[in-house]
């Protein structure tokens, strides 16, 4: 979802955007922006493989800005002067500040220490049998990929042990617990120029991922300014939180890129703008909030959630969309637009049939996509072990 955003964002703006993914088509297809597709191996498999694989495509064809769009940002952090030494432009934060956020665990440790309030319960352990005796559920275990909701405590006994067998205490690795928190779940994105705040948009989420509304929220501007601030971070930044109705945002997760920018879009704030400017080096000036209440949605994203509860909420969520019923109501699409991409027409059909006649399948393919782009444990591990000797 993030890079096709970008990649409309990139083409509006009047650039000519190339993409590098692993092989395989799009579940959604490339945008018609997109000039040119190079294949790269899994970053998820293989970090260094894949970083050595953008060099060569820069080695071979010059890019003015590489915009990293997810977990990827870390081997580039590790290693940005394999990237820069190309004339390619790069803003990503300095290794000591990713590790700062890089996990939900660091994470939670650093705004802990400036003091950006979190869901209460909020703890960090490094075993499974602290894990096993940490308060009764319901509560929140959140490792490097995903977040678990624990209702009751034999199903904390067996995460506990799932998660050590996994390999998720290693080395010193912990996991995030938290107790639920209640109002609606919030979005901030950011970006920064050296620590110095340049542009920030937050969302509520109306809809799970599917529908969201901009707000504008100055505290959350305040201390999302203050971690980048604080890290002396450089690039793009995302976080989520719980809107809480007495103490206001309680934050739950740091992302160390720039996530979903079309709900910006849509309010007036141009964050892959900033973004590529701060990739080429200038120094632009901080931008306002843009307008609050605007409404986007994600159709595709919605009917794939309900997908995983049937295919009776399925068949449901499509006449909402289709009918532009509520909560889809006065709705701007924000990935993917079939009157700006007729030609995405046939396929947008093909993924919602196969998600409401062989929704297990489909979604097992979405999975396994994204996984390709996410960090493990071991991925982290080895991108923070550094890259292995070069063959001249």
């Amino acid at each position: 979802m993030t890079s096709r955003q970008v990649a409309v964002a990139v083409g509006r703006s009047g650039h000519a955007p190339a993409v590098l993914a692993a092989p395989g088509r799009p579940l959604l297809g490339r945008p018609r922006s997109v000039g040119a597709a190079f294949d790269v191996p899994a970053f998820g498999a293989d970090p260094w493989a894949w970083l050595a694989a953008v060099e060569a495509v820069l080695r071979a064809e010059p890019f003015d800005v590489l915009l990293a769009t997810h977990d990827h940002v870390a081997a580039l952090t590790r290693e940005p002067e394999r990237i820069t030494a190309h004339g390619t432009g790069l803003a990503v934060p300095p290794f000591a500040a990713l590790r700062r956020v890089a996990d939900r665990a660091a994470a939670a440790s650093t705004l802990t220490e400036i003091g950006m309030p979190q869901p209460a319960g909020t703890v960090v352990v490094r075993s499974a049998e602290e894990l096993r005796q940490v308060a009764d559920p319901p509560l929140f275990v959140k490792t490097l990929l995903g977040s678990h909701r624990v209702e009751r405590r034999e199903q904390l006994l067996r995460l506990a042990d799932e998660l050590d067998q996994g390999g998720a205490f290693v080395d010193g690795a912990g996991v995030l617990v938290q107790e639920p928190a209640e109002g609606p779940v919030l979005s901030a994105q950011a970006v920064f120029e050296h620590g110095r705040l340049i542009a920030v948009h937050a969302y509520e989420h109306l809809h799970g991922p599917a529908v969201k509304r901009s707000v504008v929220v100055p505290e959350v501007r305040e201390q999302v300014a203050m971690l980048g601030g604080h890290l002396g971070w450089h690039g793009g930044l995302s976080l989520d939180a719980v809107r809480t109705a007495r103490s206001g945002p309680a934050w739950l997760d740091v992302r160390p890129y720039l996530a979903e920018p079309g709900n910006a879009a849509a309010s007036g704030t141009d964050l892959v703008a900033a973004l590529i400017a701060v990739s080429r080096g200038e120094t632009p000036a901080s931008l306002p909030w843009g307008r609050a209440d605007v409404r986007t949605r994600q159709a595709h994203a919605g009917l794939a959630t309900a997908a995983r509860t049937g295919r009776r909420r399925a068949a449901h969520e499509l006449a909402r969309i289709a009918l532009r019923a509520t909560p889809y109501r006065d709705t701007t699409e924000e990935t993917l637009s079939l009157r700006h991409e007729p030609q995405r027409i046939g396929g947008s059909l093909l993924l919602t049939a196969t998600l409401l006649t062989a929704p297990t399948r489909t979604l097992a393919r979405i999975d396994a996509q994204q996984a390709t782009a996410a960090m493990s444990p071991a991925t982290w591990r080895r991108i923070q072990a550094g890259a292995p000797p070069r063959v001249p």
